[in-house]
């Protein structure tokens, strides 16, 4: 072979055929393969699986049988792909949370807004919490009218606190009720009301055992787009409330007119506990049948409903045919009609 001779020129130039060139990299050793990690292994099925699922790509394949598969819809190879995705505790929460979703509920906690560091009871009539504050609100709000629940210091411990009232759906959950201007508050600290994170002397101080009663009236709202002026509106533009009642005492009224843009009052309660702990519980009650029923009179204020009445309307009971009894079966074959046809005997 020929010496190589470079010709000078940068582009365009030959490749060195005398050249030694590093070999291209094979397959790992034995050694390397049998050192991998097997999660990763598993990790790698599992993604192979979700790309196939999401391609389609037995779409039109057949089966043993020889039947042609039905055409599988964008929606089916994406369930496909996330079921695959999803681990044993995921796919076992999503079950479950079908089932309840398919249930009957009431007036009850909602454990889809609940924070983080919250759990809601099964029967989504109690909470507690584990870390900080934590606020938990109920599935159902009050637009308009008067209405009453009552919550139940169940737990509180050594570090724990409580605060219970009302707030909207643009309340934090993530800090006490009373944090901001969608809240209002009865702290368990020396009976203060909150509200914007200011806390004003009101009432008596609750502890652990105590029943505590919410009160609220939503009058008609009458909203500032309304107003001409705002300086020419003196106090609030409506008449609503909210008041609080220890172990069946009335505390008076500790916010008088509510906000105006807030839609809705939902019933919530706020709890502290520092980690490491037993954490604090509240037990809500919605009604009809109270500890300490409220008195509209000695109270001076319009009689309540309980939160008990917004409870969805229950659906018809579902009816299922009863299975034919045996005997039934056996009578309408005796009553079979026999037909006779010429030439042909109707016994054999």
């Amino acid at each position: 072979m020929a010496p190589y001779v470079p010709t000078g020129r940068k582009r365009g130039r030959p490749r060195d055929p005398n050249k030694r060139r590093p070999a291209r990299p094979g397959p790992p050793p034995e050694a390397l393969r049998a050192g991998r990690n097997p999660a990763f292994d598993a990790m790698r099925l599992r993604m192979d699986a979700v790309v196939d699922a999401v391609r389609g790509t037995a779409r039109g394949r057949d089966d043993a049988g020889g039947t042609k598969r039905a055409k599988e819809t964008l929606a089916d190879r994406v369930e496909k792909a996330v079921a695959i995705s999803m681990t044993e505790e995921e796919r076992a929460a999503v079950e479950k949370e079908r089932r309840e979703a398919a249930m009957y509920w009431p007036v009850c906690l909602n454990p889809k807004t609940k924070p983080k560091g919250a759990e809601v009871s099964d029967d989504r009539m109690s909470f507690t919490s584990s870390k900080g504050y934590r606020t938990c609100a109920a599935s159902h709000g009050v637009k308009s009218g008067a209405f009453y629940f009552e919550v139940t210091i169940a737990r509180l411990g050594e570090s724990g606190h409580a605060r219970v009232g009302w707030k909207s759906k643009k309340g934090e959950k993530n800090a006490p009720v009373g944090f901001d201007k969608y809240g209002y508050g009865y702290k368990d600290i020396r009976g203060e009301k909150t509200h914007e994170a200011v806390t004003a002397p009101y009432g008596e101080p609750f502890f652990e055992g105590d029943v505590i009663g919410c009160y609220v009236y939503v009058d008609k709202v009458t909203k500032r787009d309304d107003v001409k002026d705002e300086k020419d509106v003196d106090g609030p533009t409506n008449s609503s409330f909210v008041a609080f009642a220890r172990n069946g005492v009335f505390q008076g009224k500790a916010y008088e007119g509510l906000n105006d843009d807030d839609g809705a009052y939902f019933p919530c309660g706020s709890l502290f506990t520092d980690p490491g702990v037993e954490p604090a519980r509240l037990v809500f009650n919605f009604g009809p049948n109270f500890a300490h029923p409220p008195n509209a009179e000695t109270w001076g204020v319009p009689e309540p409903r309980p939160m008990s009445d917004l409870d969805p309307p229950r659906p018809p009971p579902e009816i299922k045919p009863e299975p034919p009894r045996a005997e039934e079966v056996a009578v309408k074959t005796e009553e079979a009609p026999v037909f006779e046809l010429p030439g042909v005997p109707t016994s054999l």
